[in-house]
């Protein structure tokens, strides 16, 4: 918060104003007291002198009637403890109900707060904004700058410490081989696993035929002294050829070798589902995980894991930050051609608003407490700051005003005479 105390510029606007109206007050008191003073000049007419004391004296009544009514808003006027004088002071903690049941009452409620909810358009305008590749750029380096500190907001040891119990002790009462089957199931049933196996054979296949000198280079380097190097290579080309041809067996969907794989595939995932398979495998899940060596590779895994991130963070164009801007601006776009998502997202809004709504109890009350708190003075200077300079176009409107009445009161008062 700023101190009173500070030039702003709601200050030296309040000053300025303050200044104009004092000046104007200042101005038809001399008047007043110069057509006081001085005899009426023999030029002027019968009435002008008299005249001009009635604007001035009018004009003084009225500047300062209402300086005093402005004053008497904030503060004492000339510090005397006159009756209903410093009103917003006197009167804060009543100010701060009346302001929170103001909120209540025309501001949060559903029939005000859902159709402006609504014509803000709130799903389009965060596309749009989002969609801006410099917008997501800003946001992806608001990220990249807040990460290095919550990585060093805590001690490395109790990172680790705290990786190897926590991961440690869910790995180790996971049920992992189940859940192995399980996943490896579900592939069969929808024919990933086909996918994937054919996959893995054309990269198989591809790496034979474009690296077979190589391989029946690298078998004949390793063949027996006893065994001639002419019947070394044609060993590896009969290797080489076999494995072409299990891989094309694989390869076919009605081939014997693909089916007797896919029927072991099942068998696997049936094996793995048994209640008795960590048995069947071996060291069970927990038995490796318990292994000292496992655990700290778990609780190391954070020095390795922050290290590369704060290297990546740190250049500009790390691929994190450009990752995230990507994903950021892809964001953006897919929602802004996205009518049905952007619906959702409003209703989404909308629900929420009004999921809040029985709370605005509680924000009545934040306002009322918060306002209670304010120190009298505090609360008064924080009003005049906000206020301050259009009430001075009281004080100056009520100097002009009251000069032209009295002046017509003058005129008329002639008239009648």
């Amino acid at each position: 918060m700023r101190r009173a105390t500070e030039t702003t510029p709601e200050r030296r606007r309040l000053r300025r104003a303050r200044a104009l109206a004092t000046g104007l007050l200042a101005l038809a008191a001399a008047v007043f007291a110069a057509t006081l003073a001085f005899p009426e000049p023999a030029r002027w007419a019968p009435i002008g002198w008299p005249l001009l004391r009635a604007v001035a004296e009018a004009a003084l009544v009225g500047g300062f009637a209402d300086w005093f009514a402005v004053t008497a808003l904030f503060r004492r006027p000339l510090g005397l403890p006159i009756p209903h004088t410093a009103i917003l002071p006197a009167n804060k903690e009543r100010i701060g109900e009346g302001l929170a049941r103001f909120l209540d009452r025309h501001f949060l409620t559903p029939e005000v707060l859902i159709p402006e909810i609504r014509s803000l358009n709130l799903s389009e305008r965060i596309a749009l904004w989002l969609a801006r590749r410099d917008n997501a750029g800003r946001i992806a380096n608001e990220i990249a700058r807040a990460l290095p500190p919550f990585l060093h907001a805590v001690d490395d040891r109790q990172i680790r410490a705290f990786l190897g119990r926590a991961l440690g002790g869910q790995l180790r009462g996971a049920s992992l081989m189940p859940l192995l089957g399980q996943l490896i199931r579900a592939l069969t049933a929808t024919g990933y696993h086909e996918a994937v196996l054919d996959a893995a054979l054309d990269y198989a296949g591809g790496f034979l035929a474009r690296n077979h000198e190589q391989l029946l280079e690298a078998v004949a380097e390793r063949r027996r002294r006893w065994i001639p190097r002419a019947v070394n290579r044609q060993i590896a080309r009969a290797m080489l050829r076999a494995g072409r041809e299990l891989i094309d067996d694989l390869r076919r969907p009605d081939g014997t070798a693909r089916q007797a794989l896919l029927v072991r595939i099942d068998g696997f995932a049936g094996e793995l589902t048994d209640a008795a398979a960590p048995a069947a495998f071996g060291a069970s899940p927990r038995a490796v995980l318990n292994r000292p060596e496992v655990r700290a590779w778990i609780a190391g895994s954070w020095d390795k894991l922050r290290g590369a991130v704060e290297r990546d963070l740190e250049a500009t164009d790390g691929t994190g930050r450009r990752a995230l801007t990507l994903m950021i601006a892809s964001l953006g776009e897919s929602l802004k051609s996205d009518p049905a998502m952007r619906e959702r997202l409003d209703a989404a809004f909308e629900a929420l608003a009004i999921e809040a709504l029985p709370w605005r109890a509680e924000l009545v009350r934040f306002v009322s407490e918060v306002v209670r708190r304010w120190e009298p003075r505090g609360f008064s200077d924080r009003i005049e700051m906000a206020v301050g300079a259009d009430l001075q176009f009281i004080r100056i409107n009520g100097t002009i005003v009251g000069g032209l009445v009295g002046g017509v009161l003058y005129l008329l008062s002639l008239l009648a005479g």
